[in-house]
């Protein structure tokens, strides 16, 4: 066995914030568990994020408001793109997509997204707290800000359905937003605040965290991809490489690699690859105390640390694809336009792809006809945000419990047709 261990009570693929969250939660609740994954923990899209624990986002992008909007966003400077040449390739998942706009699906996504980012920012503190990671988590709120009186008037209708659901917030004027954030420009007329939003100062060093802390509790990160499951009647094997290990529980967390595992079971998740940017400012543009999504054109600027991320755009692929830096260009230009004053040259540059299914919830829970192999992928932009209480749900799902989250609205079998 190349020295590893036969058996777990659980295997978790996927070292990414979802999976070590995951591992996280089943390792706190007495079981032995390892982790599987070819690359360091953190190092894929978790690493890149905006960093932002979005306890305001209630609404699925599956929504008809998005769809009004998708000629706009595909405008030259805007925030989304799509090559001619995918367009075949993804008709499949953006049929999918319109189906989920039904009025009647976007309530119930509502109800299931509001269910895991109302917890959210609780179980992250619950999880710190255990981890030796609070240093890490930040409660400044986040600022929405605006340009245009109609693009602030156009989202009074989301801001109302998210108060419905608990949401705080509170309105100001550009002057207002000015005195709290004196770097901001004096284009911005709206914002929006939100106090209860949250933010990491290193996304890659919040994973670190949690897998320190795993194998400090006597957890076991495996550098090797798994290449194939079989689901018994009491066990599931998993090949990685030379390797087959043995586990009762099987967590499929590995983000766009999740899709041609659960292949190879006989069930096809509609999963694609929604790829974004990041640029990096050093400390020279630290002048924010807390997150500023930018609400016209997509993207988010968060103070982290010594540095300022600035993170957005959406570019859609049915797998990971080259990058197109002109679009981390454009974000740089709109980032410069958020300040008064200048921003410095940009110190790095990144461009990842999240996992999304095409009604914009994630995908937890056993996989059809296979109830020992749990799903906890396709989190989409919302990662970050829900790895942790994502971690509890799976944990009560293992444990048998009832989950404080109803796991139906994110059951894989959702999605039974491939």
């Amino acid at each position: 066995m190349n020295g590893y261990p036969a058996a777990y009570d659980a295997l978790v693929i996927g070292a990414g914030v979802v999976g070590m969250a995951c591992a996280r939660a089943l390792q706190r609740a007495g079981y032995r568990v390892c982790v599987a994954d070819p690359e360091p923990p953190g190092s894929g899209c978790s690493f890149g994020n905006a960093g932002v624990i979005a306890t305001e986002h209630v609404l699925p992008l599956a929504r008809l408001e998005t769809l009004r909007r998708v000629p706009a966003m595909l405008a030259r400077h805007g925030p989304l793109h799509l090559k001619p040449s995918r367009v075949a390739g993804l008709l499949p998942w953006f049929a999918r997509f319109a189906l989920a706009c039904a009025p009647a699906r976007v309530e119930r996504g509502t109800r299931a997204i509001a269910a895991l980012t109302g917890r959210a920012l609780a179980a992250w503190r619950q999880e710190l707290a255990a981890s030796h990671g609070s240093r890490l988590l930040q409660q400044q709120g986040m600022y929405s800000v605006y340009r245009t009186d109609r693009a602030f008037t156009a989202d009074a209708g989301e801001r109302a359905l998210a108060r419905q659901f608990g949401v705080r917030s509170e309105l100001l004027d550009g002057d207002q937003l000015r005195q709290r954030e004196p770097s901001l420009s004096e284009a911005l007329k709206h914002a929006v605040f939100y106090p209860d939003v949250a933010h990491v100062l290193d996304p890659q060093g919040l994973v670190t965290c949690l897998a320190d802390a795993f194998v400090a509790a006597g957890g076991r990160v495996i550098t090797h991809a798994v290449t194939e499951l079989a689901s018994h009647a009491h066990e599931v094997a998993a090949q990685l490489g030379a390797t087959r290990v043995c586990a009762r529980y099987v967590v499929v967390a590995a983000g766009l690699r999740s899709r041609d595992l659960c292949r190879r079971l006989g069930w096809n998740p509609p999963l694609v690859a929604e790829m974004g940017y990041h640029l990096t400012y050093p400390a020279a543009a630290q002048r924010l105390r807390a997150p500023v999504a930018a609400a016209e054109d997509a993207f988010i600027a968060t103070p982290m640390g010594d540095h300022l991320r600035v993170a957005g755009t959406v570019e859609f692929a049915r797998r990971e694809a080259p990058a197109a830096w002109h679009r981390a260009d454009r974000l740089g230009r709109q980032a410069a336009a958020l300040f008064r004053e200048s921003l410095p040259a940009c110190g790095d540059r990144w461009r990842g792809s999240r996992p999304s299914l095409p009604d914009f919830l994630p995908a937890i829970g056993p996989l059809p006809g296979h109830p020992r192999i749990i799903a906890a992928f396709g989190h989409h932009h919302i990662g970050l945000t829900t790895a942790a209480i994502t971690g509890a749900l799976v944990r009560d799902l293992v444990r048998g419990d009832v989950p404080e989250v109803d796991p139906a609205p994110y059951a894989p079998a959702r999605f039974r047709g491939g």
